[in-house]
């Protein structure tokens, strides 16, 4: 048997979906909360039947391996290594279309191609190894994390990587350079005269760099630019290393910067994560969720500490993570373990305390007696409690608040529903637009491909077929082609059409998405007088599509002075809008 399909033989989808998200039964379907977007209410469907779980909100998700590519990053490659391993089927011979390196693939390499030219500049370099020292980083840290050095030169690093084969784009892109001046083109190195850390994403694999300067006037710190593999979003400082050491105590460490991860490396301590160069968002609430039960917040105690650590307290809790929180005698653990290493440890290891416990501690000492006070501490605790996605810990902290302030559960409760609800969502970072392709895709299906569908589901009724508008392109055609080709005698049934494999799972999805759109159970009566306002709206769509197609060939003629085609395109477009007003 092909392993791809021995894989999928063996791994059931609601078996693997299920290690992520909580599935609910729904007929002969299950439901769970989209992984892949900061869904509210269960949006994806999972079916065991067609092997296919998919989200109609965003449009994500497919069988065993495209599900679990998204969920996990990684590529067709990796995800076939994986689930074979999880299954016990073999896959060393199996050969995937490898021998053109994408541009992802290309991308890292430059990026590897660079760290190796930090960590030898790092070497010759008396100012970055004396600024490391200064800070209590043995050379053993500096190899395991790999930190390295970007020379004091604005091209000197973009130079090198043009020597090694790598082109202005791939530097651009892998978040290395900056371009000031379109006109002129010259790239400058983004990063210089910077302490250099390599950062991974969840697999272990290098997508960008962030630089601490050793100058004076500079930004402290900066990360790469975003790119095709690099979103600070969605990205810990140190994940992968923390991976294997907080599944045995179920636990994780989030600290704010570089220093402090590799200060709890020092004193032993290793499930400790960082969110450098940006705010922690949802993306990294539901990181760690996949991963451990309990999230231990190590943050600065100023304000833009505080704040952080409120922000973080309402992703994870959102996500269902138990939040604690633990007191540094410092400013953070880096000072901490310079001066008292093994008070680090302890601190670390056996001081975490629950995060409204911490923050209604501070607000104990503040003047409770007073109207005024009392509306402080419930300004501060009841959005936290308001967070805790558990009834019977919720109560807990009503109960003890109410104690506190000398009132009644019912009452905070009262101003509880009454609290306006915040969004904690990141901001938004930048992105690429998104591809014709991608734009496409959220639009779930076109109205041509569910008539097409509807065919399938109600076979008796494809002497309809003949309303359409013979599509011309995409999984359209293929659908269309395909059902045409089965005699009118036989039975018609997804199996029996002859399509690429590459369709195959699109057209599960379009029948699943036709299930789940109550599409599969009309009466005889109502399967025509749907297929036919569908086939109406086909038809429409797909001539507007024509319309727009034509407009901007046309558009193009003129602007290049060609008359002949000018004129054809002229007739073509009026042909178009006359069949265009007819199917309305």
């Amino acid at each position: 048997m092909d392993p791809v399909f021995e894989i999928k033989a063996r791994l059931p989808i609601d078996e693997l979906v299920g290690q992520y998200c909580a599935l609910q039964k729904k007929g002969k379907h299950f439901k769970c909360l989209c992984p892949f977007h900061n869904d509210t209410h269960p949006s994806m469907l999972v079916s065991p039947d067609k092997g296919i779980a998919f989200c109609f909100a965003c449009n994500n998700g497919g069988d065993i391996f495209s599900f679990y590519q998204k969920i996990e990053g990684v590529d067709f490659r990796q995800a076939l290594i994986d689930l074979g391993e999880k299954t016990g089927v073999d896959v060393k011979d199996v050969q995937v279309d490898a021998v053109k390196k994408d541009e992802k693939e290309r991308l890292r390499e430059c990026l590897e191609t660079v760290q190796k030219f930090y960590e030898r500049n790092f070497k010759q370099s008396p100012a970055a190894m004396k600024y490391l020292q200064e800070r209590c980083i043995p050379q053993d840290q500096v190899k395991q994390f790999g930190l390295g050095y970007a020379p004091d030169s604005f091209s000197q690093t973009y130079e090198h990587l043009l020597k090694e084969g790598f082109s202005k784009s791939e530097i651009m892109k892998a978040g290395l350079g900056i371009q000031k001046d379109l006109k002129e083109g010259k790239i400058y190195d983004r990063f210089r005269n910077r302490i250099m850390f390599p950062i991974h994403d969840h697999q272990g694999k290098l997508v960008a760099f962030g630089g601490r300067t050793l100058g004076e006037g500079d930004a402290k710190y900066i990360n790469s630019a975003e790119g095709p593999l690099y979103r600070k979003s969605s990205v810990l400082y140190g994940f992968h290393h923390a991976k294997e050491a907080m599944r045995p105590v179920k636990k994780v460490i989030v600290v704010e910067g570089y220093f402090d991860l590799l200060a709890c490396h020092r004193v032993g301590v290793s499930n400790v994560v960082a969110a450098c160069g940006t705010a922690f968002t949802q993306e990294h609430a539901k990181l760690l969720k996949r991963h451990t039960e309990t999230v231990v917040l190590c943050l600065d105690q100023d304000t833009a500490g505080r704040t952080a650590a409120e922000r973080a307290f309402h992703l994870c809790s959102a996500e269902g993570l138990n939040v604690q929180t633990v007191v540094l005698p410092d400013k953070d653990p880096d000072e901490t373990a310079v001066k008292d290493p093994g008070l680090l440890t302890k601190i670390l290891q056996e001081r975490d305390v629950p995060y409204v416990e911490h923050v209604l501690r501070q607000l104990e000492g503040q003047d409770l007696s007073s109207v005024q006070g009392k509306r402080t501490m419930l300004k501060t605790v009841l959005p936290l409690i308001d967070s805790i996605p558990s009834a019977v810990e919720k109560s807990h902290y009503l109960l003890k608040v109410a104690g506190l302030l000398g009132t009644t559960e019912i009452a905070l409760r009262e101003d509880l529903a009454n609290l306006p609800k915040q969004m904690w969502v990141a901001e938004p970072a930048p992105e690429e637009a998104p591809s014709e392709e991608d734009a496409s895709r959220r639009k779930s299906f076109s109205s041509m491909e569910v008539s097409l569908a509807l065919f399938l589901l109600y076979p008796g009724n494809r002497h309809l077929l003949d309303q359409l508008i013979a599509p011309e392109e995409g999984m359209e055609e293929v659908l269309y082609q395909a059902i045409k080709q089965v005699p009118e005698e036989q039975s018609l049934t997804p199996d029996m059409l002859t399509i690429p494999e590459e369709y195959r799972e699109r057209l599960s999805i379009l029948l699943l998405y036709c299930e789940d759109h109550d599409m599969a159970n009309w009466s005889e009566g109502l399967s025509v007088q749907e297929i036919r306002k569908n086939c109406k709206n086909a038809n429409h769509e797909f001539l507007q599509r024509k319309q727009r197609d034509i407009a901007k060939q046309l558009m193009q003629a003129r602007a290049e002075g060609r008359p002949h085609d000018e004129a054809q395109l002229t007739t073509q477009y009026q042909q178009v809008l006359k069949l265009a007003k007819m199917a309305l």
